[in-house]
């Protein structure tokens, strides 16, 4: 029987817990102490980790007082031309927060996308449909950008992937589900890609939806298409697209696949290579094939959700631990000297271990390159919960969490982070 990794069973756990309109009585206080904060600095192997208070509070004051974003999963970031950043989210709560940090089922509006600009050290605006008078409700759908014909919204819906600015538009990677599959009961099945364009206003960096192209398709219950765009890299002169297949068995969790394209390739429409050779720095030409369907895969243990960033020269795939069910919570870095480079002989770097209770989970942690400081880096994740109503009950939960993370084995700059100004 196929099974998903960890963080695809989280997202899809949480999103039940999320339109399940029971509540439980679960005080903030106690889900804080019980461990669903931080804990204190975490030495997990050779990696430290300790929280970023700076980026958590800046995410948990906009959602406490914007009156639209109030939580979001999924986290991807994007550095605007003009120094700005885009924060994109997958399923995201929309509306004012209630008494005693609490979100209303009622008034509180769901969407499968959204974003929310960071400019000037502060966030805000947010990106989603607006709600009619009378604000958010739970019937509406605030999807912010919906799937390209022919895919009905009410039947698919696009889910957060990464992103990439090519000759000045925005390249959006969105995996398209379908809801009318449901592989072991689950809400939805992704059943390909979607790359959307965005337009930027240069004054205001304001994102407007241009358009978006399916890509590799296959629509039923029995396929298994590659995800591709979970990842971008810059790098040499390409744009690298990793891609991961989300329905393998438990002994191949999540096999990692890359293509490229030379910069200005997306914008210009040129044609993709897949890579179809052994993991490894010097590929022959020939690995680099026009066929998707010939593509091999690096190595097996990405996530759902996960980043490859050029740290210093040392390529680092930062991604959720599927070596087994008790490490379904934590992050683990792979290093690689160059993007075709990932391999299961891969050095590997235990980076954090969240001390969580049960029915909570941490998952698609992230590099944010833009913040980062050579090996000393900025990392983004997420927290929710699968227990019912327990994303309603605490605003705690449902929003990015940061750390700052000092990489090991990695040479070269390493100064603090940027954290948000004041």
């Amino acid at each position: 029987m196929s099974t998903r990794s960890a963080s695809t069973r989280a997202r899809r756990a949480i999103r039940t817990a999320c339109v399940t309109l029971a509540a439980l009585a679960i005080t903030i206080g106690a889900l804080w102490l019980a461990g669903v904060g931080h804990p204190g600095t975490v030495a997990a192997g050779m990696a430290v980790a300790h929280p970023d208070t700076a980026w958590d509070d800046l995410f948990q004051a906009y959602g406490d007082s914007s009156g639209a974003w109030s939580g979001g999963d999924g986290a991807q970031s994007l550095l605007l031309p003009d120094g700005s950043t885009v924060w994109f989210f997958a399923d995201t709560f929309l509306g004012q927060i209630g008494p005693g940090g609490t979100r209303s089922p009622a008034t509180t509006g769901l969407a499968h996308n959204a974003a929310v600009l960071y400019r000037g050290g502060r966030l805000g605006p947010t990106y989603a449909l607006a709600p009619e008078f009378g604000g958010y409700n739970s019937t509406a759908d605030y999807t912010w950008v919906a799937p390209p014909p022919p895919y009905p919204a009410d039947r698919y819906e696009l889910i957060n992937g990464d992103q990439v600015i090519d000759r000045g538009t925005v390249y959006k990677f969105y995996q398209l589900a379908d809801r009318d599959i449901n592989p072991g009961g689950f809400q939805y099945k992704l059943v390909g890609t979607v790359i959307e364009s965005f337009s930027v206003d240069p004054a205001t960096d304001m994102l407007t939806p241009a358009g978006g192209t399916p890509l590799g398709i296959e629509d039923s219950a029995r396929s298994n298409p590659v995800i591709w765009g979970a990842a971008t890299l810059v790098s040499d002169g390409y744009i690298y697209i990793y891609g991961v297949k989300p329905y393998s068995d438990r002994a191949t969790p999540f096999p990692l696949y890359v293509a490229r394209v030379p910069v200005g390739g997306l914008a210009a429409g040129d044609a993709w290579q897949y890579y179809d050779g052994g993991p490894g720095c010097s590929p022959p030409s020939s690995a680099w094939v026009t066929d998707p369907r010939s593509a091999t895969a690096l190595r097996t243990g990405a996530s759902a959700g996960f980043s490859v960033t050029d740290v210093n020269g040392t390529f680092v795939l930062l991604t959720g631990d599927n070596s087994g069910i008790f490490t379904a919570n934590d992050a683990v870095a792979y290093y690689a000297g160059c993007p075709t480079g990932f391999s299961p002989g891969s050095p590997e770097y235990q980076v954090y271990q969240p001390r969580l209770p049960d029915g909570y989970l941490a998952y698609e942690y992230r590099i944010v390159p833009q913040f980062s400081g050579g090996s000393d880096v900025l990392v983004s994740y997420s927290l929710g919960t699968t227990l019912a109503g327990g994303n309603f009950d605490s605003v705690l939960t449902y929003r990015p969490r940061f750390l700052d993370v000092t990489l090991p084995g990695v040479a070269g700059r390493s100064v603090p982070v940027t954290e948000p100004a004041p």
